[in-house]
């Protein structure tokens, strides 16, 4: 049973996380797992356990975008003191190459909003996929966004403008904090759509610009378009893919900055 408690003590790994769909798994391998309320009443708490033998993680679901991920950065850096910091979770591929549930290490990183700003750069070297795995890790320059990236054009032209291989809504926050702070900071994301792939279009109006789900939304888009339904699982069933495999690979990288 987990154990709500008024105060943290200090981990070895922070991460910041978007969605509950991505913690899920994540939470799952944790062991002695103790939650802390948020002060000020946000209803963000900050999940704690134990990964393995004797490595403590705290692990925050922050919600979509950068403001929500750069709080939900400065709660684990401030309340927690974690050694090494991650933002992890979904990323749309720009790169063709890349197929779905590949894991991707960021080695540089770039914001939309600064398009001007150089890339921060993370030296990381990725593991090394074996040929007979059915996980492909590798490296790549992520670019953050302010919105969800629906379509494979939206997709090819940032692809065009920034040359990055994927994208999401949170890292370049994350990572630009952790600079400023001198926090170790590495970011873990698995594709969830491929390049060439379109969004439901739905997504916009369920999810919103920001990720946050509605359910009233869904609703009107399911009556307003019935066939919807079957992309919106699929989506679905897609996100719970790339969860899993980002929850199997963690404890490995983990083990590896330890």
């Amino acid at each position: 049973m987990n154990q709500v408690l008024p105060a943290p003590g200090p981990a070895d790994v922070g991460i910041v996380i978007a969605l509950p769909i991505e913690a899920d798994p994540i939470v799952e391998l944790l062991h002695d797992v103790r939650t802390y309320s948020d002060p000020e009443g946000s209803g963000r708490a900050v999940t704690e356990g134990v990964l393995g033998e004797h490595t403590v993680v705290t692990l925050i679901v922050s919600g979509v975008g950068r403001a929500l991920a750069t709080k939900g950065a400065k709660r684990l850096i401030s309340g927690h003191r974690p050694r090494w910091l991650l933002s992890v979770g979904f990323c749309g591929a720009l790169d063709p190459s890349l197929k779905r549930n590949d894991i991707i290490f960021p080695t540089e990183i770039l914001d939309a909003n600064r398009p001007d700003d150089p890339p921060l750069t993370i030296p990381f070297t990725p593991p090394e996929s074996s040929p007979s795995s059915r996980i492909r890790f590798r490296s790549g320059r992520l670019l953050t966004a302010s919105k969800i990236v629906r379509t494979a054009a939206e997709k090819a032209s940032l692809r065009e403008r920034f040359a990055a291989d994927i994208v999401d809504m949170e890292t370049a926050a994350v990572a630009s904090l952790c600079a400023d702070r001198g926090q170790r900071f590495l970011a873990v994301r698995a594709v969830s759509d491929e390049a060439n792939t379109d969004l439901p279009p739905e997504v916009l109006t369920v999810m919103g610009p920001t990720g946050g789900f509605r359910l009233g939304a869904t609703l009107g888009a399911l009556m307003k378009r019935p066939s919807s339904v079957k992309d919106l699982w699929a989506l679905r069933e897609h996100a719970v893919e790339a969860s899993d495999r980002l929850a199997e690979v963690l404890p490995g990288i983990i083990a590896q900055l330890s």
